[in-house]
């Protein structure tokens, strides 16, 4: 497993800090990896909290209300934290009939998702948390449901190019393959990994063929490197070592050829080429430590280099994005004692610029920067650089972040990131107590009950939202090992 140590006093603060991590927090660090895709929802636990919870409770209620009943991804979140609450809270005991109960409606709710994909988040999401409290869903349901069977099978009900966005074309087999990350950690979350490859059918394999069907470089760099990460936690590596290999150093040389292949992503603010390219560079890095493919490092170029000097070519505010994923690759590749000092400097360089930052700017480029800045404060063990100026500031970013239709459709993306975040720093109740901002709502209230849907029925990223309170609610079960457990497998 990952190589935890004692950290000698004469160490600095930031390695301290990176030790303390464990195996779940090394490998699904970002918000991106959780909010966005479902992966790794409630680390950093901490005791029960009864007046969160309530706030969780009631946000869902409030979410319920506003969406009256269209919105399943909804329904489905709030009887999973209902469930979650009864698990986790002090005195509160859960007879085994009872169980299966919550269990069989939350799977109705699953089963009544009409896309694919989110059925797909849904149960992996479900598998997760439930394996958190010691509840493995394989076991519970063996005699009544194929479990694996059903995950497999409406991992192939996922079309290609059914993101409807302004990449619209460019992300190929993207859905079906990180559908395929979200179901492999799922099955190391519950020690089920035997189930991916099976004599039938060898699922890993075919969820590596599907990088092929990503045009995007951009897309098949960040997707491919959670994928390498996700089947090397599996632990069926020797099997596969070969494959995998090649898959990497593939993967790698479709990056190089961005260029030429000319099928770049488009984004809500404009970004730099470098922000293009830095960005599946520095997951791919990640998954090179994760996977232990070391000569990747070197494959054609010094990779590291490369990273950095696309790094210094970031506007400010990208770097605030990019920060995050840079250090925690540089950590896990083991090079975290040759890099602290300008990592240091970086973290630094990081938090001024979040402090010079308007979050209401936009929903995306300023949007969700500060909540980077946060979580790499969090990790990297300085506190310090989390005011109150700036927190406060982030949680009252929502009631301006209207200069155009596009913020207020998708205002649940970064109030999700920030109260991820803002929960992590013990600041939650920015977010729940009632605000003057806000007209003397929470900055909760007001987000849901100025929810703005679109035409065509999709929901503005508010499953985003959904997550982010799964993700509080999970948090408050204590202490646990079972990210150590469920991510024995790698060794970095």
């Amino acid at each position: 497993m990952l190589q935890h140590y004692e950290v000698p006093s004469s160490e600095s603060d930031l390695i301290r800090a990176l030790g303390r991590l464990n195996n779940e927090n090394r490998i699904i660090t970002t918000p991106w990896s959780r909010i966005v895709r479902g992966l790794g929802l409630g680390q950093y636990p901490v005791p029960f909290c009864e007046t969160l919870s309530g706030w969780i409770q009631d946000a869902f209620d409030e979410l319920k209300a506003k969406t009256e009943s269209q919105n399943n991804y909804t329904h489905f979140s709030s009887l999973l934290c209902d469930f979650i609450c009864l698990l986790i809270q002090p005195g509160k005991a859960l007879k085994p009939r009872d169980r299966l109960d919550y269990i069989s409606n939350i799977l109705f709710l699953i089963n009544n998702e009409a896309d694919p994909y989110r059925r797909i988040m849904q149960y992996t999401i479900t598998i997760d948390a439930l394996a958190k409290l010691n509840i493995n869903l394989f076991d519970v349901l063996e005699k009544s449901v194929d479990l694996p069977g059903l995950l497999f099978n409406t991992v192939q009900q996922i079309k290609s190019d059914g993101i409807q966005d302004e990449n619209n074309g460019k992300h190929g087999d993207y859905e079906k393959l990180s559908a395929y990350t979200s179901v492999f950690f799922a099955l190391a979350s519950c020690g089920k990994a035997h189930l991916a490859i099976t004599r039938r059918q060898n699922h890993v394999e075919n969820a590596l063929g599907l990088l092929n069907n990503i045009p995007s470089p951009f897309f098949r760099g960040r997707g491919g490197s959670m994928l390498f990460s996700a089947i090397s936690v599996l632990g069926l590596k020797p099997v596969l070592k070969e494959v995998l290999s090649d898959a990497v150093l593939h993967t790698l040389d479709y990056l190089d050829r961005a260029d030429a292949i000319g099928i770049n992503p488009s984004f809500p603010q404009p970004m730099s080429a470098a922000f293009v390219k830095v960005y599946p560079l520095l997951t791919m890095l990640n998954a090179i430590a994760v996977t232990g493919e070391r000569r990747a490092l070197n494959f054609r170029q010094d990779r590291l280099r490369q990273a950095r000097d696309l790094l210094e070519a970031l506007t400010p505010v990208e770097q605030t994005h990019m920060g995050l994923y840079y250090i925690m690759a540089v950590y896990n590749l083991g090079l975290i004692e040759q890099e602290q000092y300008d990592v240091d400097a970086l973290v630094e360089t990081l938090a001024e610029t979040a402090m010079n930052i308007d979050p209401s700017e936009n929903y995306f480029l300023h949007g969700i920067a500060c909540s980077y800045v946060l979580e790499t404060a969090m990790i990297t063990g300085r506190k310090d650089l989390i005011t109150d100026r700036l927190t406060s500031r982030l949680a009252e970013s929502f009631a301006t972040m209207d200069k155009c239709v596009e913020d207020e459709i998708n205002r649940p993306y970064p109030f999700a990131y920030a109260l991820t975040m803002l929960g992590e720093a013990g600041q939650a109740r920015k977010m729940f107590e009632p605000s003057p901002r806000y007209g003397n709502q929470s900055a909760a209230s007001w987000t849901i009950a100025n929810l703005t849907q679109v035409k065509d029925g999709a929901d503005g990223r508010l499953y985003m939202l959904n997550h982010a309170l799964i993700n509080l609610m999970l948090r408050m079960r204590g202490q646990d090992r079972s990210a150590e457990k469920a991510y024995g497998n790698v060794v970095f």
